[in-house]
């Protein structure tokens, strides 16, 4: 499911977009609504669902949603049903949460990023801040088993860090406006249920489940991840029980897709 070092190589194209959330929610209800990309893409154009009035930054927006959203992912929910997710009437914040997760399995560079550098931090210090000289050292450490860093301009590598830490900021995980405090964001029950039910339904033991390379992601610990399980069951959407090693772990009736 998630893209690992060496993989593939690391592309510049999210220094022209970024995160995109707010558009992304846009054109994944009218997904949910259409349930065809194709007409989706016509009423972009011809309704100006973007409001944008660059048709080359809407082409770039469109490009980046394809890219991260269409394709299956493996053990990620489809594009159906995240776009469903974001027509729900859940938590802004959630929704956000949740287009994360497939930001990171697309994007090899940021998912590089979230697990080599700032996951390491902010699982050794809580809070801490991210300088702009340890992402550049970063990166500069990353260059030597991917050389393709070093063919990027320095106005398109200061353009990449510039939208990785907008990207930060919009995940919750960067304090906003000038700061570089970095922290463990709150994840939202209802992302963490929603990937939960998607992991069960392909098949994985429950113990698998908890311990998936996905909430690595979100910074969880396996103590975070019971105290939502618990959460979540409260709330009638699983059933949860532990006994040291033994787990059982199932959705509810109402809760299966």
């Amino acid at each position: 499911m998630l893209i690992t070092d060496g993989e593939q190589k690391y592309l510049a194209a999210f220094q022209r977009v970024g995160a995109i959330y707010e558009e992304t929610i846009t054109l994944l209800k009218q997904f949910a609504l259409d349930g065809d990309w194709s007409i989706v893409k016509e009423k972009v154009f011809r309704e100006n669902l973007l409001k944008k009035s660059s048709t080359a930054w809407i082409k770039d927006i469109l490009g980046a949603v394809e890219r991260r959203f269409l394709p299956e992912k493996e053990l990620l929910p489809s594009s159906m049903e995240i776009s469903e997710f974001v027509y729900s009437n859940v938590s802004k914040s959630s929704k956000i949460q949740a287009l994360y997760q497939y930001v990171c399995s697309s994007e090899p560079l940021v998912n590089r990023l979230i697990t080599g550098l700032v996951g390491p931090i902010l699982l050794q210090y809580g809070t801490s801040k991210l300088t702009k000289n340890a992402y550049y050292e970063f990166i500069a450490k990353e260059s030597e088993s991917h050389p393709e860093l070093l063919t990027w301009s320095p106005s398109v590598s200061g353009k990449w860090q510039r939208n990785f830490f907008a990207f930060l900021r919009a995940s919750g995980i960067m304090e906003r406006k000038i700061s570089l405090k970095i922290r463990r964001p709150v994840i939202r029950i209802e992302t963490l249920t929603f990937f939960l039910l998607g992991l069960l339904q392909s098949g994985l033991a429950p113990i698998e489940v908890m311990k998936h390379p996905l909430w690595d992601l979100y910074f969880l610990s396996e103590t975070d991840i019971d105290r939502l399980l618990v959460e979540a069951q409260g709330r009638g959407w699983i059933y949860y029980s532990r006994a040291g090693d033994i787990v059982e772990l199932k959705s509810t009736p109402t809760m299966r897709r």
